[in-house]
């Protein structure tokens, strides 16, 4: 069962995630310098009160129509939050290792915001990116997959994983338009791109489906910690 109140909630933090993502955005100078921050802030308030508004009320009706259970009660705190933050943490490692790595020749492997930048953007990623990504796209993906076909017992955890990676390349794909206001396209860096945010994305969607939305939320919030704050 999915409560109205879950939803306003993550509505209304998504609206303050939105605003946590600005400084980051200024940072990347992707935003012109003619437009001023009072405008801006209005219309990323605007548009996410919108966007996430109208994202959260499609959950809230797709979500009994699964055999998903983003807010699982059942588990306790501890083991969604620990198994979130160890997840996560990994998952930040690993994308650091690469990045020093293979992809050490990478146009966007030296940058990084200030921390406190990082921060404020970390918040987005786990609370937006999550609501949108795994708590409506993978919820709408398989919900769909369960229209198709008979979802049963037997073949429930192939249409999760198969859910999982289609979001997960969507995940990587929406982080291409922002890469190439900042690089010119490449093969390299769309391997690099699609790689690096695949990767978290089918754990955060592991997580989704096995532990519940707040266990992505943590981990996505802990590799972005680890990538933005602690291993610059």
């Amino acid at each position: 069962m999915i409560h109205k109140k879950n939803m306003i909630i993550l509505w209304l933090l998504c609206i303050f995630g939105s605003w946590m993502v600005l400084p980051y955005i200024y940072y990347l100078d992707v935003i012109p310098s003619s437009v001023s921050i009072a405008k801006i802030f209005l219309l990323i308030t605007v548009q996410s009160a919108v966007l996430y508004g109208i994202v959260c009320w499609l959950s809230y009706l797709l979500v009994p129509k699964t055999d998903l259970r983003p807010f699982n009660t059942e588990r306790s705190i501890k083991r969604i939050v620990y198994l979130g933050v160890v997840s996560g943490g990994a998952v930040g490692l690993i994308i650091h290792l690469l990045d020093s790595t293979i992809f050490q020749s990478s146009l966007f492997s030296g940058l990084h915001p200030p921390f406190w930048a990082g921060v404020f953007a970390s918040i987005y990623g786990a609370v937006n990116e999550e609501v949108l990504l795994r708590l409506f796209l993978f919820t709408f993906v398989y919900f769909l997959f369960g229209k198709i076909v008979n979802i049963t017992h037997q073949n429930r955890l192939a249409f999760l994983w198969v859910t999982n990676v289609i979001v997960a390349i969507v995940f990587g794909l929406g982080h291409l338009p922002t890469a190439f206001k900042l690089a010119t396209p490449s093969s390299f860096e769309i391997f690099r791109v699609l790689l690096l945010n695949g990767i978290p994305g089918v754990v955060f969607g592991w997580l989704y489906w096995s532990n519940g939305l707040v266990s992505a939320m943590v981990a996505h919030f802990s590799a972005d910690l680890m990538l933005h704050v602690f291993l610059i």
